[in-house]
């Protein structure tokens, strides 16, 4: 072989690679010093957690599953214990008036849902109330976290709330010194100031809602998982080269008695991916001239290529890896699998469970947190409405045995009458019924005495076909329906 040994890469395809951790621009730069503002720590701006989130396989999908399981079911109004429409109708009125007004162009749950982002992608959410000059109700705006950042706890000031005590059922105004921050927002190039909820002071006030109770901001709760985030990311990126650039093994080539040609030298150099699979790859040499001006006898010329790397790759890299990551951003979200597609081992037994489980652990406890937070340790007695409180509805999870138990002994024991089938068969059939076309003795008749007459409804065996609760309630309904409707005249 003449010459010296050489090396050189061999070409790859264009790269594709997306960036999945970048420092971004801060919107507050030059203006901490300024203002007296606290910066966030480093990578843990809610612009970078949100970049964070945008490039993970499973946040968005845990993050979705707490905004449909938390405020998708829609808000709702109720009564303390003890009051009714007859002790705090008025206050009603004025809580249902202002969840109708609050925002004229988002949903008081809209406006839930977008903050329920905001925490869960950065730990950060804040809402503005702005409470115009004359106004019965103030305006809620979702403020981006990504543009607010708070000052030291250096003020003190005094904060007044009043409260409905239950023993005296009279509402008193309490007053408590604090030590508050403020808390500024980036608008265009200018910067607006807030102060907390309740204190005193000029212009608007801001309600912040943070995860954690370390330092002036909050953490998302999947942080401590955020090396797994960008290295799950880097294992699809890697697999993605993979699949752009083919199968390459590490080699050496070997010319003996000679050299590659240009041509041959930049054909290997071009090597790359898709281009290169399935075809032939054609090398040529010179020999070496190894006799006088006379002779010009050339040397036999060996090329031979040895690999390097014997490793045989499978269809994609670390794949157990991306299995293990997304399991460990479920945990700190305390979601089962089913919640975000991964639902291949559930049956209907397990599923229920899982649901039930998220229910109590998770999205209960959470609804109530955030709508204490903002509306009924708040907003609610900021307006002078204390006998009413505010709450996101949940789904209706009911365990069809317990179900099922409960309406056999309450339909054997003479327990349930006719008026309280109706919901059940309004809730099955997906219809409304007309109570108004039955006496008042027919609806309060007993299902019992009805079973056990000669016009009897027939009720199915449990080990008949019909042993699922909800056919067997509809067929119930069905037949007392029936039943009911040609007997309507003999009642009224």
């Amino acid at each position: 072989m003449s010459g010296e040994a050489q090396w050189f890469q061999i070409s790859k395809a264009e790269d594709r690679h997306i960036p999945s951790s970048a420092q971004l621009p801060d919107s507050f730069e030059n203006l901490y010093d300024q203002h007296g503002l606290l910066p966030f720590p480093p990578g843990n701006d809610p612009a970078s957690c949100k970049l964070l989130v945008k490039n993970s396989n499973i946040i968005p999908q845990c993050i979705e599953a707490y905004k449909r399981n938390i405020a998708g079911y829609g808000i709702a109004l109720e009564y303390i214990p003890g009051e009714s429409d007859q002790t705090a109708q008025e206050e009603w009125n004025r809580a249902d008036k202002f969840l109708e007004t609050c925002n004229l162009e988002d949903t008081p749950d809209e406006i839930i849902s977008s903050l329920i982002e905001d925490i869960e992608s950065s730990g950060n959410a804040n809402v503005e109330v702005a409470w115009p000059a004359g106004s019965e109700f103030p305006t809620l705006y979702r403020m981006n976290p990504k543009y607010v950042r708070c000052t030291r706890e250096t003020d003190k000031v005094t904060i007044k709330r009043k409260r409905l005590i239950r023993s005296s059922k009279k509402v008193e105004e309490f007053s408590q010194d604090i030590y508050a921050r403020k808390y500024a927002m980036k608008r265009g190039q200018s910067v607006v100031w807030f102060r907390p909820f309740g204190t005193e002071g000029e212009g608007n006030q801001i309600i912040p809602l943070k995860l954690g109770s370390d330092g002036p901001y909050g953490e998302p709760r999947w942080f401590g998982n955020a090396p797994g985030v960008v290295g799950s990311r880097e294992a699809e990126e890697l697999n993605v080269s993979y699949f752009s650039n083919g199968r390459m093994l590490s080699m050496l080539l070997t010319v003996t008695n000679g050299r590659l040609t240009k041509q041959s030298m930049e054909l290997l150099r071009n090597v790359k991916g898709s281009q290169s699979q399935g075809g032939i790859l054609y090398l040529e040499a010179i020999g070496e001239e190894t006799g006088g001006p006379l002779d010009e006898k050339v040397e036999k010329v060996a090329i031979k290529l040895d690999k390097l790397n014997d490793l045989l790759q499978q269809d994609a890299l670390f794949l157990e890896y991306g299995k293990e990551k997304k399991a460990d951003i479920l945990s700190p979200f305390r979601l089962p699998p089913i919640l975000v597609g991964q639902s291949s081992d559930y049956n209907r037994a397990t599923a229920q469970a899982a649901l039930q489980f998220a229910e109590e652990q998770v999205f209960e406890p959470y609804r109530k947190w955030i709508m204490d937070e903002i509306f009924n340790k708040r907003l609610f007695p900021a307006m002078g409405i204390f006998r009413v409180k505010v709450t996101l509805r949940g789904p209706r999870i009911i365990d069809p045995e317990n179900r099922k138990a409960l309406l056999d002994f309450i339909a054997d024991n003479g327990i349930m009458l006719v008026r309280d089938l109706i919901p059940i068969a309004e809730e099955v059939l997906d219809t409304t019924i007309d109570e108004s076309k039955y006496s008042t003795e027919y609806l309060d008749t007993p299902i019992a005495q009805l079973v056990n007459s000669q016009s009897a409804i027939t009720v199915p065996e449990p080990d008949s076909d019909v042993n699922d609760l909800q056919e067997r309630v509809a067929t119930i309904a069905k037949r007392l329906l029936r039943q009911s409707h040609d007997e309507v005249t003999g009642h009224v």
